[in-house]
């Protein structure tokens, strides 16, 4: 049976993934469908939400789902 602690780290971790998925998608489209519509005639346009927004956005959304995790859990 696990106990509270690790049942809370269970659901920081799930907290922390939905928000990586729900902040970093979202980035990721925005920097690399942003470039292709901006200029659409530089090649590397997309590298912006390959490798900086995306990643950027999916670390800020992992943060945030995290805490909000730790903050709505309640207090003994």
């Amino acid at each position: 049976m696990p106990s509270d602690e690790a049942a809370g780290c269970g659901t920081s971790l799930a907290y922390g993934v939905a928000g990586a998925v729900i902040i970093g998608f979202p980035s990721f489209l925005v920097g690399f469908i942003g470039p292709i519509i901006l200029t659409p005639h530089a090649n590397q346009g997309p590298l912006l939400g390959i490798f900086i927004t995306g990643p950027i956005g999916a670390v800020i959304g992992f943060i945030a789902g995290a805490l909000y995790a730790q903050r709505r859990r309640p207090k003994r």
